[in-house]
């Protein structure tokens, strides 16, 4: 759809400029990517003048920092919400440390969020490396310590890649909601991410019982 043509929209909302402008850019972002987005079509598509872009947000850079943590950052704080109720509780086991990491996301996945994370994911690492590491770094590391005191024999190498692959299974799941010849509706949403959680379970698991088969072989 051109962007013209939905310029009223946003004209007639009394949402405010910031809002708008955010608004425009995750609408553009998702349909068009990072590079072939400029400053002056959100500005165009949010109805404000092109000033007021670079007055909130300093730079294109900037605006998507800004369109990212909008929707991430209360994920990571339901989160880290759940994971501290978990630990308050007791040592939390492996289900439901990875639990806790899905669920704020399947209570998320409205309008354009999902395709909002896979567009990020899918950009030049020199576009969303800095972004993801500002805005998962802390909430990984954080899931690390809770998987270390899951799986004790675990090594922390080990699980940072183990759970950066399960995160990429996550990330294909938001994109590509169904496999290929299958209807994208073949399951509920719950249903998928139950799948995707025993996915996510048994890569770890048979993934920390390679690595301790390995060293036996080799000690």
């Amino acid at each position: 759809m051109a962007t013209s043509a939905r310029t009223d929209g946003y004209q007639k909302t009394s949402v405010p400029t910031k809002n708008r402008i955010l608004d425009a850019a995750e609408t553009l972002f998702v349909e068009k990517g990072f590079a072939a987005t400029s400053l002056r079509a959100i500005a165009d598509l949010a109805s404000v003048n092109l000033a007021a872009t670079h007055y909130h947000f300093g730079s294109k850079e900037g605006l998507l920092a800004a369109t990212i943590h909008r929707r991430v950052e209360p994920i990571n704080k339901s989160r880290l919400e759940k994971l501290n109720c978990l630990e308050a509780e007791s040592t939390p086991d492996m289900k439901s440390v990875v639990r806790s990491y899905l669920e704020p996301v399947i209570e998320s996945m409205t309008g354009t969020l999902p395709s909002l994370i896979a567009r990020l994911y899918g950009e030049p690492e020199s576009v969303s490396r800095p972004l993801l590491e500002r805005e998962f770094g802390a909430v990984f590391d954080r899931y690390i310590v809770a998987l270390q005191r899951a799986l004790p024999k675990a090594e922390e190498s080990e699980l940072r890649w183990l759970f950066h692959f399960s995160i990429g299974a996550m990330i294909h799941m938001l994109n590509f909601p169904s496999p290929p010849s299958m209807p994208p509706d073949a399951l509920t949403r719950e249903e998928a991410f139950a799948r995707l959680e025993s996915f996510i379970l048994a890569g770890l698991t048979q993934g920390m019982e390679a690595e301790l088969d390995a060293k036996v072989e080799l000690s």
